[in-house]
């Protein structure tokens, strides 16, 4: 069997298309291969598990008026010949797509050749990009029971999460009392930082602080009971379980990852993202007792009663494990392969 992904931008749309290709290396024989922007942090990481990468041409999606547009429009348009030029040359038997800007001349072009297309939207609701996708896609996997998955090719799935996040749930680490993980995501969060810079000394004389900054933070900043790096490239789950609270912005993949540890969280959604989709998936979460979210103004004192009321802490902890939706790399790799079983209704095909 052979199998293309696409999908990318950020490591957010990478990574899970990733796990989804190691859950299915464990069902198939398969030979694969990638379509990507060519950005080096995508090609790298994709590299690094073993799949050939291809760049193609690409734009980015925008809701709003803007004369990028019509060059970013050229640039899709370009993708879209490259992408099938690809196709037509490694005659993939399926295309997955994880979504985001960079898989719509990949996804445009399996739909020209006839190549089956399953696509995987992680987020409350549809993005810009899903929304041509699902058009052309036999399947399309949601990670939410959201609006969208009253479309007749629609499948709740649940979001793939990294085997190392699973395996730390599996171990039952027991959180510790004063322990704070502070997560921007992989390119950091401005506003978090600052909030963390700016009650630094407040936090720090009661509890411990480990933050991730990303790109945005200023790493010369230092503290008694205050750890700080770039980028947490090993022991991220490790660390996330020993949490007794988790700060974070409110990513599809954070959340998920949040909701299989079974972790108390504060959220403060990005408000200025494209369309809105931290704020709903923070909204969620809400709605289910599962996190507390903040906009940034009520920082310290959310965070002193996350970590001081254990009976608060604990009921948001379990309404998050509740959330959590199982082994959905799982379920999106029989759905890839093309396997039907509860979970794939046969108004599919």
């Amino acid at each position: 069997m052979v199998v293309a992904f696409t999908g990318g931008g950020t490591l957010g749309h990478v990574i899970p298309a990733l796990t989804v290709y190691e859950k299915l290396k464990e069902l198939e024989d398969i030979e694969a291969f990638y379509i990507g922007c060519g950005k080096e942090e995508d090609r790298k990481t994709v590299q690094s598990c073993g799949l050939e990468y291809y760049a193609v041409s690409t734009g980015k999606l925008r809701r709003y008026f803007s004369l990028r547009n019509l060059s970013d429009l050229g640039r899709v348009a370009a993708g879209f010949f490259q992408a099938r030029r690809i196709l037509k040359k490694r005659r993939p038997d399926v295309l997955f797509s994880k979504g985001g800007f960079v898989s719509v001349p990949a996804v445009l072009a399996a739909a020209s050749l006839h190549i089956r297309i399953v696509t995987h939207e992680s987020d409350f609701s549809l993005g810009l990009a899903n929304r041509i996708n699902s058009r052309f896609a036999s399947v399309l996997c949601l990670g939410f029971a959201g609006k969208a998955a009253e479309r007749a090719n629609a499948v709740v799935t649940g979001n793939p999460v990294r085997p190392d996040i699973v395996r730390a749930a599996q171990e039952h680490i027991r959180a510790e009392d004063d322990f704070i993980l502070v997560l921007g995501g992989s390119q950091g969060a401005a506003q978090i930082n600052r909030l963390v810079y700016d009650n630094l000394e407040r936090l720090t004389k009661r509890y411990r602080i480990y933050h991730q900054c990303g790109k945005s933070g200023d790493l010369s900043v230092r503290s008694r009971n205050y750890t700080q790096t770039e980028f947490i490239h090993d022991g991220l789950a490790q660390l996330m379980a020993r949490a007794k609270l988790i700060v974070s912005r409110a990513g599809a993949n954070a959340v998920s990852e949040i909701c299989t540890l079974g972790k108390a969280s504060l959220l403060i959604p990005l408000s200025a993202a494209s369309r809105g989709d931290q704020v709903e998936n923070a909204g969620y979460l809400l709605s289910h007792d599962a996190a507390a979210v903040s906009d940034g103004s009520d920082f310290v004192e959310k965070i002193c009663l996350l970590m001081d009321d254990n009976r608060l802490n604990g009921r948001l902890a379990r309404n998050a494990a509740q959330l959590a939706q199982g082994d959905a790399a799982l379920r999106i790799a029989r759905i890839i392969s093309g396997d039907r079983n509860d979970f794939v209704s046969d108004r599919i095909s």
